[in-house]
Parts: C-alpha cells; structure tokens; sequence
C-alpha cells in the first residue's frame, strides 16, 4: 500500500493514477508553451505588416506629421479599451518593420489565404507568423 496517497478526503491517488497526472501535466504545459509561442509569432506579423503599411505611407508617400496621432486616436474611438496601438507605439512598429525588413525572407502567396485574410494582406503586407526566421526573435 505504499504507492496510495491519500487525496482530498477519501479520494486516493495511486502511483499510476500519480504518473497519468504528471504526462497529462506535462502535455498541458508544453501546448500552453506553444499556443504562448503562436500567439507572439502573430503579433510580431501583426506589428511588422503594419509597420511596412506605415513606413510606405510616411516615408515614401503622402501622409504628413500629425499622421499617426490621428490613426492612433481613431482606433481608440472605433476600437475601445485596444492597447498598444498609441502614436509612439505605432512609430516603433514603423521602425520595427524598417530595421527588420531585410531579414523577412518573402512575402506569402496572396492566393494561399482566405479571402478576408487576402485583403488584410494586399492592404497592409501583413506576413504570416511562419515567414519570419525567428532565430534573431529568440534568446
């Protein structure tokens, strides 16, 4: 009866009931881990397509100062409660993008998206999570 522990009550835990909690602990983790690492994947493409939106607007076409003060304060009336999306923050997704940029190997296949995700793309450039090479994003 060594490999019983009492649990919560009457309740035992058997040394095989122990080891199934352990690898299902595990599995947990690690798909915790990954949906972590998913999740930052997507946000990185997120800030770079639309720093390369920005950068070709203010760089190289016509939006002048004030620009992203008034992008920034029109998310936040149409999108309440959204974060990280101020005016400074959206000039380091400019340079983000601009210091970055060499390093995205291409740009995915238009016709390899859904539709709505299509026109995300053609207006923003916004890469997938996977086109990165993540080796520079990770310690």
């Amino acid at each position: 009866m060594s490999d019983i522990k009492p649990q919560q009550g009457n309740k035992l835990l058997t040394k095989d009931l122990q080891e199934a909690v352990q690898i299902i602990k595990g599995a947990i983790q690690r798909s915790q881990a990954r949906s972590l690492q998913h999740v930052n994947n997507e946000v990185l493409s997120l800030y770079y397509g639309v720093g390369q939106y920005i950068s070709e607007n203010t760089r190289h076409h016509f939006w002048g100062t004030g620009a992203l003060k008034v992008i920034s304060d029109q998310l936040q009336k149409e999108m309440p409660g959204l974060t990280g999306f101020g005016e400074t923050n959206l000039k380091n997704m400019r340079t983000f993008y601009e210091e970055w940029c060499e390093y995205v190997n291409r740009q995915p296949a238009a016709d390899d998206l859904p539709l709505d995700e299509t026109e995300l793309l053609v207006q923003i450039r916004q890469p997938m999570g996977d086109e990165f090479s993540w080796a520079g994003f990770v310690p």
